[in-house]
C-alpha cells in the first residue's frame, strides 16, 4: 500500500512540475521536451493497466511499469553525447542492482522498520539514492534507477529458477507506474535536481 501511495504521489508531483514548467532545465538535460515528458508519464499510467507481456519461464513484463520506462532509459543512453556518460549509466545500473538485491536479502519482508517504512519500498529508495550518488547526471540517474530495479527482479527470477529450481512467477514492473522501477528512476532525477543542484553549483556548475 505504501508503494502504491508514494508512487501515485510521485507521479502527481512530477507531472505537475513538468506541466508548470519547473523541470524545464531537467528535461533539457535529458533531451526531452515538455510534451514528450507528459506523453511518457501518461503512457506509463495508461499502459500500467494493460495485460502483462509473458516472457516465458514464469517471467512477464508490465508495459507501464517496465517496458515504457526501459524504452525511455534506452533512448537516454543512445542520445548521450559521450561514451563516459554511457559507461557511467551502466555502472550505476550494476551498483543499483546489487544494492537493491542485497537489501531484499537483508531486510525482512514483514516487520518493523524505522519510520514505519514498508520493506518492499526500501529497494526503490536505495535505488534512487545510489543512482544519483554514482550517476550524478540526470540521464545516468534515471537509467541506473530503472535498469537497476529491473535487473534486480531478473536476478531474483534467475535465483529462484536456477538455484532453487522454483518456478515463482515474477512480473517486471508488477505494480505499473507505482512500481519500484518507475519510482527509482524518477526519484533519482528529483534527487539530482533538488539535492544535487547545490553541490553542483559549489563545484562550479551542473553536470549533465
Amino acid at each position: 500500500m505504501y508503494v502504491t501511495n508514494v508512487g501515485m504521489l510521485t507521479l502527481i508531483v512530477v507531472t505537475a512540475l513538468v506541466f508548470l514548467g519547473f523541470l524545464h532545465r531537467v528535461l533539457d538535460r535529458m533531451r526531452l521536451t515538455k510534451t514528450q515528458a507528459l506523453t511518457i508519464l501518461l503512457a506509463m499510467l495508461a499502459a500500467g493497466f494493460l495485460p502483462n507481456i509473458p516472457l516465458g519461464g514464469g517471467l512477464s513484463m508490465n508495459i507501464g511499469g517496465a517496458l515504457v520506462p526501459v524504452a525511455v532509459a534506452v533512448y537516454l543512453i543512445v542520445t548521450a553525447d559521450e561514451a563516459r556518460e554511457k559507461r557511467r549509466a551502466l555502472l550505476t545500473t550494476g551498483v543499483v542492482a546489487v544494492t537493491a538485491f542485497l537489501s531484499e536479502k537483508i531486510l525482512p519482508l514483514h516487520g518493523e522498520l524505522p519510520l514505519d517504512v514498508d520493506p518492499l519500498f526500501v529497494p526503490a529508495i536505495l535505488a534512487a539514492v545510489t543512482a544519483y550518488a554514482l550517476g550524478r547526471s540526470r540521464r545516468a540517474a534515471f537509467v541506473g534507477g530503472v535498469f537497476g530495479v529491473i535487473l534486480t527482479d531478473l536476478l531474483a527470477w534467475s535465483e529462484n529458477l536456477l538455484l532453487y529450481r522454483l518456478h515463482v512467477p515474477i512480473i517486471l514492473g508488477s505494480t505499473g507506474v507505482f512500481g519500484a522501477a518507475v519510482i527509482a528512476g524518477m526519484g533519482a532525477v528529483l534527487l539530482a535536481e533538488l539535492l544535487g543542484e547545490t553541490l553542483e553549483r559549489i563545484k562550479g556548475g551542473p553536470q549533465r
